[in-house]
């Protein structure tokens, strides 16, 4: 049996968007703040990057000092869409899997780790160490705090974690096993170590303004800006939901990855797989528009001209959320999706900010939030090693 999978409850931690209700603001005033940090740089150059400001609240105490900052930020955005979802963790009727993405992973404090163990200071390495460095400690963090003894799972492929995370957590609600689940991703890598990796690739725009920073959709953007944050999502068969009288935000209606099987530094630059992706979900529909990973950063940006070209004729609207939230890895698609969510509630399109469209002037891009009722949107995402990741979204 074809279960509809249905979206109960959201929360989100990302620069411009700090909570469903930040993020909404944002979204439809297109106001922005980047950080411009030289302390991470190889030259003390400046870099815009895109940080979470706000408080963690009680998950600053000491006693959570064990957690690396991903595993915090994502047990917030957890926290968030629970309540949002109004669902009962205690109750035995809930069959519930943890499913969570990082790209990254604890890489900030395992930047630290290193720091004490090259010199020799084995005394100053918090016996806790291992837990701030391990990929795992992001979904069995959240099972930990919330009391769930259930599946826990965390996926390290890459920017598509968090959407492939929620295609594993599909997967388990279709067979039965579950009938609710956390699904998120977190991020949280402004430092040398990943700032240094992708400088090396010319992926970050070192020294520009920051209208040539992470500028979606424009030639002139010298690369993507590095950002943190956490997205989660409630998902339930839609039979347990109705159960419940739980409100209903959407569906994931379909959702499509692949590789590339280009190389692990690279991908594939006719978009072939992308494309494919992209058929897997649609079937025979057009979406109102699609919401696009484009994030400044030419090598993905030409393929999602390719797709609209080749898959829509260049006739099906589409925007990016790159310019407000930067790129926090893991966290995009989901974001992706959380910023659609609350258009189909508000009636609008979110706007691609902070572009002039240089060289992508024949894209039917929306630049301005566009007040417009929606029922059914497009998600795409690119990610390390050649991963394609995309999700069909619907209202009803």
């Amino acid at each position: 049996m074809n279960k509809r999978i249905a979206i109960t409850g959201f929360g989100v931690k990302v620069p411009n968007g700090e909570n469903n209700n930040d993020l909404l603001d944002h979204l439809i005033s297109g106001e922005y703040d980047f950080t411009a940090r030289n302390d991470i740089t190889p030259n003390q150059e400046p870099l815009w990057v895109g940080e979470v400001l706000g408080d963690l609240g009680t998950l600053e105490d000491k006693q959570y000092r064990v957690l690396p900052r991903i595993s915090k930020l994502a047990i917030s955005t957890s926290a968030e869409a629970l309540a949002m979802a109004g669902l009962d963790l205690t109750d035995p009727g809930n069959k519930t899997g943890v499913f969570f993405g990082t790209t990254m992973g604890g890489t900030t404090p395992l930047e630290d780790m290193v720091h004490y163990a090259s010199a020799g200071k084995f005394r100053e390495m918090p016996v806790y160490c291992c837990g701030l460095v391990h990929y795992h400690s992001l979904a069995s963090s959240i099972s930990s705090f919330f009391h769930l003894t259930g599946i826990s799972k965390t996926v390290t492929t890459g920017c598509t974690a968090g959407l492939e995370a929620l295609e594993d957590a599909m997967l388990y609600l279709q067979s039965g096993k579950i009938n609710t689940a956390i699904v998120g991703a977190a991020d949280s890598s402004n430092n040398k170590v990943t700032v240094y990796g992708f400088g090396k690739i010319r992926a970050l725009p070192f020294n520009q303004e920051i209208w040539n920073s992470g500028s979606p959709f424009n030639k002139k953007s010298k690369g993507f800006i590095l950002s943190e944050g956490a997205a989660s999502l409630i998902l339930e068969t839609e039979e347990h939901a109705l159960s419940r009288n739980a409100t209903i935000y959407g569906y994931v209606d379909a959702v499509s990855t692949n590789n590339d099987a280009e190389s692990v530094n690279g991908q594939d630059k006719t978009g072939r797989n992308m494309k494919q992706a992209v058929n897997d979900v649609l079937g025979n529909r057009r979406p109102d528009y699609f919401n696009s990973q484009a994030l400044g950063y030419d090598a993905n940006d030409r393929i999602e001209d390719i797709v609209s070209r080749d898959i829509f004729q260049h006739e099906v609207p589409l925007t990016s959320i790159k310019g407000l939230i930067g790129h926090p890895f893991s966290v995009s698609g989901l974001a992706q999706i959380i910023a659609s969510l609350l258009g189909f509630q508000h009636h609008f399109i979110p706007g691609t900010i902070r572009t002039d469209q240089h060289g992508y002037e024949h894209l039917p891009l929306i630049t301005k939030t566009l007040p417009k009722a929606t029922s059914e949107v497009l998600i795409t995402s690119h990610g390390y090693g050649g991963n394609n990741a995309c999700v069909y979204l619907t209202k009803q």
